[in-house]
């Protein structure tokens, strides 16, 4: 067995699709001869923790190094607080953040990291190091590393890095410096890996460096027993939206195409229902109230990773939003292949790129541009006559299969024999 250390920032108790991928990769990596040590901060602050996550951690025996660390996120003192920040002034730490803190504000946990990384390698036989970003301050960290060491380096981006359709640069002279930043920090990469084509092409254009793509996927054994079957029909036709909104990606359109739905053939309020998992902000609440519907809409808010999967099997149709303008066409969901697993229908309000053809090679699915409300509208008719029919299309097996989180993990694992064997 080798040993791998893996340096992350999001791992249970944090919850999230942040936490998702690196967790289920550590979760199988045993079964294909890679034994991983966990390096990642104390939680700190952070908007939702899930003991769900926690105990497959704890089921699976995992090695974990947790490190004090003072980023902004830590400065309450406390190991694990959770907090909730109101929109309007998360976007204005965002701008603060990305004005002073390069490459991102979690930039203080890499010295700690370093230290402590330097301990366990001095203690244990580490054969790779696996680092996973974002933050990319994970990514600095691993290249630290490397630098001291000279072990082979696996960066994985989950998003692009210097074009994250998630950064708003507030001059030139930041997008200039972390493109240096970048640069300095994939160069030393023995592997680069991220989730979709359209990433990888971005990167190897910048970084001249082949990059291997490996997508998000789902965990069979959360699904395990708990096939669709096994519940109910509901009494109503339900659409469920599971995961948080962002300022570029809300539910409006959505609920704009029901209201215009709606006054057409009001009688489909009784037959209707709504359902949100992730937690609705007041301006969410807003709307629906000014669009006369909440009657329809059912707000599970932030349940555990369990629940919310026996939610996605409860449902009838499930739906998603890429509405981001920046580099939109690039963006995959983490949430997409967990909506494969269910096999449900699903509306996906996308633009062309990489989402949308996720979308349309599963085959089960109903998809219109994010901002046009009268696509939408039209999409939902064309669910609702599925619905009276009983005749959904049926999705594509072999893709649901692809998304296997014990598949892409071997595949992960191919990487690091290719990289260790140098």
């Amino acid at each position: 067995m080798k040993n791998v250390l893996v340096i992350v920032y999001y791992f249970p108790p944090m919850g999230g699709s942040g936490v998702q991928r690196p967790l289920k990769f550590v979760k199988y990596l045993r079964d294909f001869g890679w034994d991983p040590i966990i390096l990642c901060p104390e939680p700190g602050a952070y908007h939702t923790f899930d003991q769900s996550l926690m105990e497959e951690v704890h089921n699976a025996n995992l090695q974990v190094f947790r490190v004090p660390v003072d980023t902004p996120f830590h400065k309450t003192g406390q190991k694990q607080k959770q907090v909730r920040i109101p929109p309007a002034i998360a976007k204005i730490l965002r701008w603060f953040s990305s004005f002073f803190f390069l490459p991102d504000n979690k930039k203080k946990w890499i010295e700690p990291g370093l230290e402590a990384a330097m301990k366990i390698i001095e203690e244990q036989d580490i054969d790779l190091i696996f680092s996973s970003a974002p933050p990319y301050s994970n990514l600095m960290l691993a290249k630290s590393i490397k630098q001291k060491t000279g072990l082979p380096v696996v960066m994985d981006l989950r998003d692009d890095w210097l074009e994250s359709h998630l950064i708003k640069y507030p001059t030139r002279w930041h997008k200039n410096r972390m493109r240096q930043l970048e640069a300095e920090t994939l160069s030393e990469a023995d592997g680069l890996l991220t989730i979709n084509e359209r990433i990888a092409q971005s990167l190897k254009e910048r970084t001249q460096k082949e990059v291997e793509v490996i997508g998000h996927g789902y965990d069979p054994e959360d699904f395990k027993g708990l096939g669709a079957d096994q519940y109910p029909p509901n009494k109503k036709l339900t659409f469920l939206y599971s995961g948080t909104f962002y300022p570029d990606s809300r539910p409006d359109t959505f609920l704009r195409a029901w209201a215009e739905l709606l006054k057409e053939s009001p009688s489909l309020k009784e037959r209707v229902e709504l359902q949100f998992q992730g937690r609705l902000e007041n301006a969410h609440w807003k709307l629906i109230n000014e669009l006369n519907l909440k009657d329809l809409v059912v707000d599970f808010g932030y349940v555990d990773h369990d629940t919310a999967v026996r939610n996605l099997l409860r449902a009838d149709v499930l739906w998603l939003i890429v509405g981001h303008k920046k580099n939109a066409e690039i963006i995959s969901l983490g949430k997409t292949s967990e909506y494969f697993a269910a096999r449900k229908p699903i509306l996906g309000l996308v633009p062309k790129g990489s989402a949308r053809d996720m979308l349309l090679n599963y085959g089960n699915a109903f998809i219109a541009a994010p901002y046009h409300i009268s696509q939408i509208k039209k999409q939902l008719e064309v669910i609702l006559k599925h619905k009276r029919n009983g005749d959904w299309p049926e999705p594509s097996e072999e893709v649901i299969q692809s998304f296997n989180r014990r598949k892409l993990t071997g595949e992960l694992t191919r990487m690091f024999d290719q990289i260790n064997s140098r």
